[in-house]
């Protein structure tokens, strides 16, 4: 079965320079693997309309097309989550977070109106899952999200997924303090570097606080070159060169 990522990312940075040990892309003839050189035309042409800054098609691992700039970094929005719980996923394995941890446990809170006992019964695994049941203020929402929240109590935890930026936001700050790692840092050294992303840098994201809520968002910024290698990690279960960079499970 054909293996395809397509990255695809808006016009916002400019590029920071490239990482030592840094892996490029091999490029594959479109032809000889299978593909339609007419129709990576059109789908080129369609793409153009849509202004993004890059596209990549990786099949195997390696490049078939890619449109645009490639190592121009871009903020992708809500990939943070991904990105953050891809570090999650290796926490959990070194013993560092219990998914079934609840927020009293790990003396989580927020500022007024605070968190009730209730919910503080939500475990991390209800975080990573966006069903918390909690609806408090957060750092980065959009008016959407502010407009549309659920009122707090509204729902019980577990039982309703709502997209919910301080379920990923409170995450960053727990993630933190079990740890004891800069998210940014960590992504860099257990992820970036041993997946040879050629352009991230711990330098490439940014903490985020709003007088709502004392836990930061963490946008992140990178090339859709970097972002295809993330994908690339995720379609091969979390091994890179027969290295498990993230487990499996």
């Amino acid at each position: 079965m054909r293996r395809i990522i397509f990255a695809i990312a808006a016009i916002i940075f400019l590029s920071i320079a490239g990482n030592a040990g840094a892996q490029p892309w091999q490029n594959a003839d479109p032809a000889s693997a299978g593909w339609s050189v007419e129709r990576l035309k059109a789908a080129q042409d369609y793409a153009a309309t849509l202004k993004p800054t890059a596209v990549m098609v990786v099949q195997d691992g390696k490049v078939i097309a890619s449109w645009g700039d490639v190592s121009r970094e871009v903020n992708v929005a809500s990939v943070r989550k991904s990105l953050l719980s891809a570090l999650y996923g290796i926490a959990v394995a070194e013993g560092h977070i219990d998914l079934g941890s609840t927020l009293a446990d790990l003396g989580i809170d927020d500022k007024p109106p605070a968190l009730t006992a209730a919910e503080k019964q939500a475990t991390v695994r209800d975080l990573l899952m966006a069903r918390s049941g909690l609806y408090h203020p957060a750092a980065y929402e959009t008016g959407d999200m502010r407009r549309n929240r659920p009122e707090r109590g509204s729902h019980a935890l577990g039982t309703f997924c709502w997209y919910n930026n301080w379920d990923f936001n409170a995450l960053g700050t727990i993630y933190q303090q079990q740890t004891g790692e800069d998210i940014f840092q960590s992504f860099a050294q257990r992820i970036a570097a041993p997946i040879g992303m050629e352009d991230f840098s711990a330098r490439d994201g940014r903490y985020i606080a709003e007088r709502q809520s004392e836990h930061p968002a963490y946008p992140f910024s990178l090339s859709a070159r970097d972002a295809a290698r993330f994908g690339q990690l995720f379609l091969d279960g979390g091994r890179w060169n027969g290295r498990q960079i993230i487990p499996a499970s």
